[in-house]
């Protein structure tokens, strides 16, 4: 990804120019232009102009946006390849010199403790990238990175120090590097003679330790190749603070590192740097070791240079590395936006006919020629938006800054008003459904002046001229991972949001909850019916901070945390109030914005769920409930976030302590694993079927509290794959929490729960069939009875015959005491002392860690039942069809547990939602259904 650093960057793109006869030390200077009539050598107009410098797509087509981003990565392609023919010592065109001289076998092994680094296109370039590594480890990563700012900033960036690995390793370079790296400093200096007046250089922020000795061997590097041509300062009497009073116009260099910064100095450093910059002392920035400490972020981020991980594990290098191959090479994102743009500019032909039902990457040449750069345009967006970087703002005016970005934005705000909803993959158009999924991805909100989309399909009426913008304070407690603020975000309404409080707590803002997979690109019968990218980039928003941004969609407002239980508090100005409830005393705002209409989307916000809702599935939900807001979250916070994290095993806020759950894990020093979360359902569209599970999970339906859907979703973040005997689908360990929730809406109302019918009847026949078959165990597994409806009676007869043998008093609390087994079984399995520890209560005291965690799920199954109930379960659960292997066996005979009788308890299909006091009946071959 890109890291839009600089807010203060004239955008290089004729380095030719710059250079001159820089080889001779005179230094150059920038180009200034006009930027009415040309922008660093690429043609524009006075229209383009303005539209790049006050953010207004309307001033120009999407033709000449497009045309003008093609030119200008042409143009800022050669940007940096007059510098690179001069420390690399080649022709301007990047061959080689007839003299023998040029530099086309550098070797440098930077060692693991170094940084991969990325420069980003139009502000900086590649100097080496590496083309070797002591690992096996594929791929490569930029090592020395050379850039300009402003005029005659000029920059060198390495992620390791050559100097130090030189004195510790001597073969870690070569000639050809140490040539190298004087050719940059005579660049970064402005000059290569200092015969007559010696090389200045200020040497900061550097380490003197055993592995990096990089004070001691930045000096002893610089006496060995200048001798008495250079001076430079006393070790550490340069740093922090210290650091402005050592600059002045006579230094030539500075040799910065990332050692010994501080929240409090970080700053003062990064002024003195950039206040050295603007004097003309050049700048090299050697990283210390492969991790990234907060002044090394503070630098890179002002160099426009990305950290790209440590690289201890890749161990790349330099090994005669001849970089004449990169001379003129596209960075990969830029290359694959140019090839968008090409497409772009052409007639789309692409054939979705080739899709493999809403997969298109099957399509020939779409992901080729268009999505990879969409992709990257979308992350550059993502990224200005998360670094709170406003290209267009007056810092920025100038066109030349972010001229890339600030094209590619204005291209989608042009796409987005031709946009018509809906729309499928084999619309006659095919060309505005490739510019509307490119306005899709290219939508950035950090900046003041965003138009709305004409057209938003099924999310949201594009005209909200009926409200009047208000401003609202905002007091919650954090919870993860997020929280609804309960106003609106307007579309084109540019917001401004503040931080109030001072709680240990990092805090972001985003817009709108939709899963960008619930709006289906590529599905048939106008299946794209909205903007795809509904839910906003995450932006920061520190304590004090005010953050300003536009979205062309514009909806709820959201708050996420990294903490819990911190009070924070808001401002938020310019927004709407649509139907919102998080309390009592919302009750009647809450129906009469209902019932007004005035917004398309609704908010209901309960201690540990919240429902997202379009407005006519959130009226359905209060019609089909019946009764206040309030009524409605009671019942949300008892039917979806209390009982099913009952029945999951988990203790928390808002969930129910239950003895025999609690005794349990107590008896066998067991932890009751604690969930504080909220959870979140978008009732919208689905991501997948009628309803999709997650966090939030969505669905086409209107939420309600003892909806089957509803807590069947939630039951797929709950359930575990663990419990499912061999061959059993997913779906067979998902509705036991929403059963629980309905028996005990049942017990509370007497009301029918509604329950799902399972096939207790046929299961019992099968059973009866089995006893006097030859093989019952055979016959049983013959029948794969794998369905999750079979799955499901065989778990709520399992529960009924603990309860009605005395195991446990509730029946239902078989699945938690499961659930807090198995996560205690992978805890212990992560290593041996765990293991030896914990074994003996688990259940599993004669297997050792590694055939423990090899067990089959039968296996595994039939010891952790017994343990749960206290009862042996292997004649029970082999009239089932799943007998234990001899080792499991063995396992559960030395538990020395009374035996669960093979009985079966008679239950129409829906009422054991009603209780599990059934009758009795065995399973002897004999005995008939007695319904």
């Amino acid at each position: 990804m890109m890291n839009h650093a600089s807010l203060k960057h004239t955008l290089m793109v004729s380095f030719a120019l710059l250079l001159g006869a820089c080889g001779g030390g005179s230094g150059g200077s920038f180009p200034a232009g006009d930027d009415n009539h040309s922008a660093g050598g690429v043609t524009t107009t006075p229209e383009l102009t303005q539209a790049m410098t006050r953010g207004d797509a309307t001033l120009v087509s999407a033709e000449a946006l497009r045309d003008a981003a093609l030119a200008t990565i042409a143009s800022q392609r050669s940007a940096y390849q007059a510098v690179k023919a001069q420390l690399l010592q080649l022709n301007t065109d990047g061959t080689a010199r007839r003299d023998g001289s040029s530099l086309t076998a550098v070797h440098w092994d930077v060692t693991h403790d170094s940084a991969k680094l990325s420069p980003q296109f139009g502000y900086n370039d590649s100097l080496l990238i590496s083309n070797a590594s002591h690992s096996s480890t594929a791929g490569s990563a930029s090592f020395a990175i050379v850039g300009e700012q402003q005029k005659g900033e000029r920059y060198l960036v390495m992620g390791s120090n050559p100097m130090r690995t030189a004195q510790r390793f001597p073969a870690s370079v070569n000639a050809q590097m140490d040539q190298l790296l004087e050719n940059g400093i005579g660049w970064l200096a402005g000059r290569s003679d200092f015969s007559v007046t010696p090389l200045k250089v200020v040497i900061a922020q550097m380490d003197q330790s055993y592995y990096f000795p990089d004070r001691n061997a930045t000096r002893s590097w610089l006496d060995a190749h200048y001798q008495s041509s250079v001076s430079y300062n006393d070790a550490a009497s340069c740093d922090g603070a210290a650091l402005a009073g050592c600059l002045n116009a006579d230094t030539d260099i500075l040799m910065i590192s990332q050692v010994g910064g501080s929240t409090e100095l970080n700053p003062q450093i990064l002024a003195a740097v950039k206040a050295a910059q603007a004097r003309g002392t050049g700048v090299l920035y050697m990283h210390y070791d492969g991790g990234i400490t907060e002044l090394g972020s503070t630098l890179l981020n002002h160099f426009n240079v990305s950290f790209n991980g440590d690289n201890y594990w890749n161990k790349y290098y330099m090994n005669a590395q001849d970089m004449r191959p990169y001379f003129n090479q596209l960075p990969e994102y830029i290359a694959d936006i140019q090839q968008m743009l090409s497409t772009l500019a052409a007639p789309i032909t692409f054939d979705f006919n080739q899709c493999d039902g809403e997969d298109c990457s099957t399509v020939n040449g779409f992901n080729q020629n268009f999505m990879n750069g969409a992709t990257r345009v979308r992350n550059i967006m993502a990224d200005l938006d998360r670094e709170k970087r406003n290209i267009f703002a007056s810092s920025s005016a100038n066109s030349n800054e972010y001229r890339l970005e600030k094209l590619l934005a204005l291209l989608g705000d042009r796409y987005r008003q031709l946009v018509v909803f809906p729309m499928s993959r084999d619309t006659a158009d095919a060309t505005a459904f490739v510019h509307s999924v490119y306005a899709d991805m290219s939508v950035y909100n950090y900046r003041s002046l965003n138009p709305v989309q004409a057209d938003m399909g099924n999310f949201s009426r594009s005209d909200f001229s009926h409200i009047t913008p208000v401003s609202k304070t905002i007091n919650l407690v954090s919870k993860n991972y997020f929280r609804a603020a309960g106003v609106y975000v307007l579309p084109g309404k540019a917001v401004r949001i503040t931080r109030l409080d001072n709680s240990p707590v990092n805090t972001k803002v985003a817009v709108n909850t939709q899963r960008s997979a619930s709006t289906h690109w590529f599905a048939t019968n106008n299946g794209y019916n909205r903007p795809k990218y509904l839910q906003s980039t995450q932006i920061p928003l520190a304590s004090g901070e005010t953050v300003e941004f536009t979205s062309p969609y514009g909806g709820p407002l959201q708050i996420f945390f990294d903490a819990n239980d911190q009070n924070v508090r808001f401002n938020v100005e310019n927004i709407g109030l649509h139907p919102y409830w998080n309390g009592t005393e919302d009750n009647a705002d809450f129906e009469a914005r209902l019932s007004a209409g005035d917004f398309d989307w609704a908010e209901l916000s309960t201690a540990g769920f919240e429902v997202h809702s379009q407005l006519e599935k959130m009226r359905n939900s209060m019609n089909g409930w019946g009764g206040t807001a309030a009524d409605m979250a009671v019942a949300t916070e008892r039917y979806v976030s209390n009982l099913p994290h009952v029945l999951a095993g988990f203790e928390g806020p808002g969930i129910d302590v239950v003895a025999e759950i609690h005794d349990f894990a107590s008896t066998n020093n067991f932890t009751v694993q604690n969930i504080d979360i909220v959870k979140h359902m978008n009732a919208d569209q689905p991501t997948c079927g009628w309803g999709c599970s997650g966090n939030p999970y969505d669905a086409g339906w209107s939420f309600s509290p003892t909806g089957h859907g509803d807590i069947h979703e939630l039951g797929h973040g709950l359930e575990k794959g663990k419990f499912r005997f061999a061959g059993w689908e997913g779906h067979a360990s998902t509705n036991f929490y929403s059963y629980h929730s309905k028996y005990h809406y049942y017990l509370d109302t007497g009301k029918d729960p509604q329950c799902q019918s399972l096939p207790f009847e046929s299961l019992f026949n099968t059973l009866q069939t089995s006893r006097n078959q030859a093989d019952p165990v055979a016959y049983m597994q013959a029948q794969a009875l794998n369905g999750w409806s079979n799955g499901a009676a065989v778990y709520i007869q399992m529960m009924m015959a603990a309860q009605a043998q005395g195991a446990l008093t509730d029946g239902w609390m078989l699945l938690p005491r499961l659930h807090i087994l198995e996560r205690e079984f992978w805890t212990a399995t992560r290593n041996d002392d765990n293991w030896a520890a914990k074994k003996a209560a688990l259940g599993f005291a004669s297997f050792n860690r590694s055939d423990a965690s090899a067990l089959s799920n039968n296996d595994w199954l039939n010891i952790a039942l017994s343990k749960v109930t206290g009862l042996d379960m292997r004649d029970y659960l082999t009239m089932w069809g799943f007998p234990a292997g001899a080792a499991a066996s063995a396992q559960v005979a030395a538990l020395a547990l009374p035996a669960m009788s093979k009985t079966f308890y008679a239950s129409g299909g829906a009422e054991f939602c009603k209780g599990f006091d059934k009758t009795p009946v065995a399973i002897d071959g004999a005995a008939a259904w007695p319904l």
